[in-house]
């Protein structure tokens, strides 16, 4: 036992020498390409001014749109209806592709900021300001952040702020089952001083949180002001309830 207990720490004391010399080499390069990079001439740019960027991959396939709102590209789906018919309108709505296509005509899809596409040219991260709509319906407003898209296009999950018309705003982050689309996960911060956290699968949600009298998010009916659990139903009916600022529960 005690000379395996030797053996041990030998290996040990072995690893950290070698570590330790990795380590100095380490250091050494970088203070010597530091160094260097010193002494090296270099041109210097203090401002870019450019009404767009189009980053291409090496098939010269467009890959990354920045700009405010980002340049148009022939390869990026959402703006070629062709492109839509193909990838988007028969899985999103088979029932009739062409009331999609409808429909389509009214979405958004400018952003101020940045869009990459997957090589279909499909959009499968945007980050800026006034993002565009998802590909199955118009937002409600325009939310400043981070949204993440499957390769299909769908919205999968995202993080940001937004500020409805009347002056409200909120932040929120999201993450949505990647099996099904349904939203799965959302935390909430909104002016009304709803402060939520939403768990939500096929047969229902799971609402936690803060919410004011007549809070959407809690379906609050009477004037009092809610904290604690609320569990409805894939309907929206309430099944439970368990109130934090009151003793026991409630069943539906």
């Amino acid at each position: 036992m005690e000379k395996e207990i030797l053996n041990q720490m030998q290996a040990i004391e072995n690893r950290y020498k070698r570590m330790k010399h990795f380590f100095i080499g380490f250091v050494s390069l970088t203070l010597i390409g530091m160094i260097s990079f010193g002494f090296a001439k270099t041109d210097k740019f203090s401002l870019i001014r450019a009404k767009g960027i189009i980053i291409e991959d090496e098939n010269g396939k467009d890959r990354i749109l920045i700009g405010a709102p980002v340049p148009y590209s022939k390869d990026r789906v959402r703006t070629d209806t062709n492109l839509v018919r193909k990838y988007f309108a028969g899985d999103i709505y088979p029932k009739d592709p062409n009331q999609y296509m409808e429909w389509y005509k009214k979405y958004r899809h400018s952003a101020f900021g940045m869009v990459v596409m997957n090589e279909k040219g499909i959009d499968v991260m945007q980050a800026g300001d006034q993002l565009s709509d998802p590909n199955v319906g118009r937002r409600i407003f325009l939310p400043t952040g981070i949204l993440l898209n499957n390769q299909k296009g769908l919205e999968v999950g995202g993080f940001g702020t937004h500020t409805f018309d009347d002056g409200r705003s909120g932040v929120a982050l999201g993450l949505d089952d990647p099996g099904n689309g349904r939203e799965a996960f959302h935390a909430l911060v909104l002016s009304d001083g709803t402060r939520a956290l939403i768990l939500q699968d096929a047969n229902g949600k799971l609402v936690l949180g803060f919410g004011n009298a007549g809070t959407n998010i809690f379906r609050n009916k009477d004037s009092l002001n809610f904290v604690g659990i609320k569990y409805f139903d894939k309907k929206d009916n309430l099944l439970w309830e368990q109130k934090m600022n009151t003793t026991g529960s409630t069943k539906k």
